[in-house]
């Protein structure tokens, strides 16, 4: 099979976006940039999403021989769905697993790609489906330690959430649904299960299609070896009209798919499931 294939969705409206994504891309070479006999080293591809300034995509594209990413500017805003999918069909189309990699994703250790690769499935009969990663905030607290449901609100949030980069019960692999701002996908996922739902513009598109995968008999897998700094709401943080339209639509579409569903195996026990 070919190298993974890096997904990353942009849209730059100011300066500092575009200088985020730089350091997601140099970053992400510097710490996947190996002899491809000893680890996977991926190609990437950025998909703009219609970004208003088009002189900041026009800056992007002129570093693409430097960085060594391909880049498909999209004509309008249409959300993140529907931006990944471009990636994931390609990956699709191409026999790839395929990496989903947010804009503000800022890599600081190597070989967590290779980590991901490797992952297998809790009983170790067979590679993981989907596998996410241990996600910090720059100050180093935790911002994902995987997903689970809580049965007081009714939804979905980060595992050890604000925890220490060290916190002992968030350094084992966990059985869980996955944040979609770095997760593989496998190939053989992609062709069973699919891509994400375009109906989800912004927000629960990740663990909707986490679902999807352990309806599938799959397993999403949460790996801190794996591990990456997350400048979160980066981009999403900056609120709009049409944004927050987004998210409550795309919330009301997850209650319809998914609320009358029973979330109990996704309420975690402190440890759900420790591998070396």
């Amino acid at each position: 099979m070919s190298e993974p294939l890096a997904v990353i969705p942009s849209y730059l409206s100011r300066p500092e976006d575009l200088e985020v994504l730089l350091v997601c891309l140099r970053t992400l070479r510097a710490t996947t940039d190996t002899d491809p006999a000893f680890g996977a080293n991926p190609d990437v591809l950025v998909v703009d999403d219609g970004s208003p300034v088009p002189a900041l995509v026009d800056e992007l594209e002129g570093a693409k021989s430097e960085l060594e990413f391909d880049l498909i500017r999209k004509g309008s805003n249409t959300g993140f769905s529907t931006t990944v999918n471009v990636g994931l069909r390609r990956a699709l189309q191409e026999g790839r697993d395929a990496v989903l990699v947010n804009a503000d994703i800022e890599f600081d250790t190597k070989g967590w790609l290779d980590v991901m690769v490797a992952q297998r499935t809790s009983d170790d009969t067979e590679a993981a489906s989907v596998v996410g990663a241990k996600l910090v905030y720059p100050s180093g607290l935790i911002q994902h330690g995987g997903i689970f449901f809580s049965m007081l609100d009714r939804a979905f949030d980060h595992i050890h959430k604000y925890g220490p980069d060290n916190l002992p019960e968030a350094q084992y692999a966990r059985r869980c649904p996955v944040t979609g701002a770095l997760h593989l996908i496998r190939h053989e996922c992609l062709v069973s299960v699919g891509i994400y739902d375009e109906t989800f513009k912004l927000g629960w598109e990740d663990v909707d299609y986490c679902l999807r995968v352990f309806k599938s008999g799959r397993e999403c897998v949460y790996q801190p070896r794996a591990r990456a700094i997350h400048h979160e709401s980066m981009f999403r943080g900056r609120k709009n009209e049409k944004l927050q339209r987004w998210q409550v639509e795309s919330w009301q579409r997850w209650l319809e798919k998914w609320g009358q569903e029973s979330m109990g195996e996704f309420v975690p026990t402190l440890l759900d499931w420790k591998a070396a």
